[in-house]
């Protein structure tokens, strides 16, 4: 029998809150110098007695700390990607500068500098997204020197499976080793007791530092789930996670009497590609729990909000790229006859019609024999300096035009042809609510590496979650995404 449960849960938060107030303390330092001592802003009231900020400087940091407490900052171990932590800490970050400003209207007799803190809330998101660099590499390191990881039992065979064996390669910080799976009734023995685990790159550190999967690859059929008590005291299981289909939901009853008097914890990952969307949401109601599987999108609020980011963002976009684009015009006029860009008519929001513009990375003659098709890798209908633009998704830098222009937003599903919409309707029922949101320069399927010649089903079902989980946090955490994404050139051909 394998050693009973060693807690290193104190680990990953310990590091980060350490992390973070460090960084808090060395940006306040940091902004009281440059404010006040560096000689690059006037000081016409003379310099400040420190005493008052170093005050504040306490207070700030317990704000801040308890704001990212919250926000679950300090929670969810290891599950927690870069991106979402920058975009968590921004909000963190704007939160806690209101607050602490609101606190000082009310203390007057402790006057401080609004340049300051303007200073400062620029300089602490900066400073806390370095330091979350630095303890996920930390972390990264520790785990790999053997800290203690969670025993995990899989039960059932729904599609989420796969999906969550891959999440646990490429995130190394969940700490989770899968020992096994035991199959339910009715479910087909898959080969000779051991399943694959779908392959997929290693964790890669914001650092840029690539770490190895943390998990086997490939992991043993212990037998059924009537067995399960015995493989768990056998194996030292920390915790089932039943993967289930929702015609299986009494399994998750019986999994959790048999383990009622033991530690091990018991989770359920639901069919996501049965129930078509991830929105569920428990609301309480007189008394009465009411869960939520399919709301609104976008309210008229929202609307408006999302038009704003996008055309504040596009616009910038726009004028600091302009001596791009002028290179890349005049990379694809001096190699390959044509013109420059390339137009394609696409559906938008409510299957409206618009063209979508690219820099032209084919022949002109591409499509003239095969008719409508996806670009495929090393296709050859693509120009050496168009391999070059896909590569680096360069090709796709005109649309922020049609994000101005209100065709497309930064953020959605990807705009498809007309023939290629009516052929995925026939067969996906609610594919066409894709079109319930405005097509994207990117999308939540695309970040989660669905770009390309990959599965229509999949790429529908991260979409459908973006169009029924919008926020403005998860488009930013989106393009935020997008950038490392578009850096390591997944399925960009």
């Amino acid at each position: 029998m394998v050693e009973p449960r060693a807690s290193n849960d104190l680990t990953e938060p310990t590091v980060y809150m350490i992390t973070d107030a460090i960084m808090l303390m060395a940006s306040f330092l940091l902004t009281y110098w440059l404010r006040f001592h560096s000689g690059l802003v006037l000081v016409p009231l003379g310099i400040p007695p420190f005493g008052p900020y170093l005050v504040a400087s306490v207070v700030i940091l317990l704000v801040f700390l308890a704001i990212f407490y919250g926000q679950g900052l300090y929670s969810d171990r290891g599950g927690r990607r870069a991106e979402r932590d920058f975009v968590a800490l921004f909000r963190g970050v704007v939160l806690g500068s209101l607050l602490v400003l609101a606190l000082t209207f009310f203390f007057r007799a402790m006057t401080f500098s609004r340049w300051f803190f303007g200073l400062f809330f620029w300089l602490s998101w900066f400073f806390l997204c370095g330091g979350r660099v630095i303890a996920r590499r930390v972390l990264a390191r520790v785990l790999h020197r053997g800290m203690r990881r969670t025993r995990l039992l899989l039960i059932g065979a729904n599609p989420m499976r796969g999906r969550l064996l891959r999440i646990i390669a490429e995130l190394p910080g969940l700490a989770l080793v899968p020992v096994g799976w035991l199959r339910v009734p009715g479910e087909e023995d898959e080969g000779p007791g051991r399943e694959r685990i779908p392959e997929g790159n290693g964790l890669l550190d914001a650092d840029g530092e690539s770490h190895a999967p943390t998990v086997p690859s490939s992991i043993p059929c212990l037998g059924t789930i009537d067995q399960v008590r015995d493989v768990v005291l056998e194996h030292g299981v920390d915790r089932v996670v039943l993967t289930l289909r929702f015609d299986q939901l009494p399994l998750i009853t019986q999994v959790a009497g048999e383990l009622s008097n033991l530690t091990t914890d018991v989770q359920w990952v639901p069919d996501l590609f049965e129930l078509h969307t991830s929105k569920l949401r428990l609301r309480d109601v007189a008394g009465i729990p009411f869960i939520s599987v399919r709301e609104v999108a976008l309210s008229g609020a929202d609307r408006i909000v999302k038009r704003w980011f996008d055309v504040v963002l596009s616009g910038l976009a726009l004028l600091v790229l302009s001596p791009l684009y002028l290179a890349l015009a005049m990379a694809v006029k001096l190699t390959s006859p044509g013109p420059v860009l390339y137009r394609q008519a696409r559906l938008g929001r409510d299957g409206e019609e618009f063209d979508m513009l690219k820099f032209r990375t084919m022949r002109t003659d591409a499509e003239q024999s095969s008719g409508p098709v996806w670009t495929t890798e090393n296709d050859p209908r693509v120009t050496p300096i168009g391999r070059v633009l896909r590569r680096w998704s360069l090709d796709e830098l005109p649309q922020f035009w049609n994000v101005l222009r209100g065709d497309m937003s930064l953020v959605g599903p990807r705009p498809e042809r007309k023939v290629f919409v009516e052929r995925f309707s026939e067969s996906m029922p609610r594919y066409f609510e894709r079109h319930r949101v405005k097509s994207g320069l990117t999308g939540w399927a695309q970040v989660n590496g669905l770009r390309g010649n990959t599965s229509v089903e999949e790429r529908t079902l991260f979409d459908l979650h973006y169009v029924e989980n919008w926020s403005i946090w998860l488009d930013l955490r989106i393009l935020l995404m997008t950038v490392h994404h578009v850096l390591r050139g997944e399925n960009a051909y």
